[in-house]
């Protein structure tokens, strides 16, 4: 497995000319966050723009799969959007200990 950074940033003018029922931005996340459970192994959040994905899947085929997602429901923008592989020489600092076991666990 490989691991991804997903950063998905949507704002309200994101979400205009979907119906009131889609949700608005915090729709446009829940999409997101849906489609992420549909692809991954494993995954963390690592804060509510930010998560971390386990899959095979590449960065592409995850852009794609989360305008879709987005589409289903009716959004015609995706908001800003970022998904990039996580390597071996990932740092970080500040973590808790479960979250660090995890990221370690996860990384090739």
């Amino acid at each position: 497995m490989s691991l991804s950074l997903v950063i998905h940033r949507p704002d309200a003018a994101d979400a205009e000319g979907a119906s009131p029922e889609a949700g608005g931005a915090e729709g446009m996340r829940k999409a997101v966050r849906d489609a992420i459970w549909e692809v991954a192994d494993a995954h963390w959040a690592v804060a509510d723009d930010s998560i971390l994905v386990s899959t095979d899947l590449s960065p592409s085929y995850l852009v794609s799969h989360f305008q879709r997602a987005l589409a289903r429901r009716g959004f015609r923008r995706t908001g800003l959007l970022l998904v990039t592989t996580v390597g071996p020489k990932a740092s970080w600092a500040g973590l808790p200990p479960d979250s660090e076991a995890w990221l370690r666990d996860m990384l090739p």
